[in-house]
């Protein structure tokens, strides 16, 4: 019987095995972990998994199964998508083609640019407001909005209750609920939003 080779396992810069098209599930679990100060065996408890366990599986010497990694990524509060970094395909970066942006018409004096992202279920808005201009419309839709002022002044309404926002600052809200942006202000003003649903 002809000898077995095998091939050399790959490195990364810190030495450890470097995967190609596959989330390094030990340095993921190791990196969450440590970020919040937790032990091996606060994981363990909060997950139901053996702390014997969990240690080899960060230090790459065991394999972990779909159902034990969901126990994990409900112990940190995430999806198991979500912990892995989505998906193998965003191992490299994916690009915004044109295909992908749309602009809508939010009314006169707003310019509105939607950016749906590959392999995520997140979309970007960018967004100019002329001075005391506004959507024309209230939007509701399914999903979580979040909102950056980046530049100037905005209302934010959102359930008939205006909240003035400054650059710099960041909102988290239920799409659900009916909301709206307009600048009152005499300066212009731009912001960033992102909601987990598709417009």
């Amino acid at each position: 019987m002809p000898a077995r080779t095998t091939r050399a396992l790959r490195r990364n810069q810190e030495g450890e095995p470097a995967f190609r098209g596959a989330p390094n599930v030990s340095q993921i679990l190791k990196r969450m972990r440590l970020s919040r100060k937790l032990s091996i065996r606060d994981v363990a408890e909060g997950s139901g998994l053996s702390a014997s366990f969990l240690s080899a599986v960060e230090r790459g010497e065991s394999d972990v199964s779909i159902g034990r990694l969901a126990r994990i990524a409900e112990f940190f509060d995430q999806d198991l998508g979500s912990m892995l970094g989505y998906s193998a395909r965003l191992s490299r970066p994916s690009f915004v083609g044109r295909s992908d942006r749309t602009m809508f018409n939010r009314g006169k004096g707003v310019r509105y640019e939607l950016l749906r992202l590959p392999g995520v279920n997140l979309e970007v808005a960018v967004m100019a407001f002329d001075p005391r201009c506004g959507f024309r419309d209230e939007l509701t839709h399914e999903g979580v909005d979040i909102l950056y002022v980046t530049s100037g002044e905005v209302v934010l309404r959102v359930n008939e209750v205006d909240y003035s926002m400054h650059a710099g600052q960041c909102a988290v809200y239920s799409a659900a609920y009916a909301h709206t942006l307009r600048n009152d202000s005499a300066r212009a003003a731009s912001a960033i939003g992102l909601t987990t649903a598709h417009m």
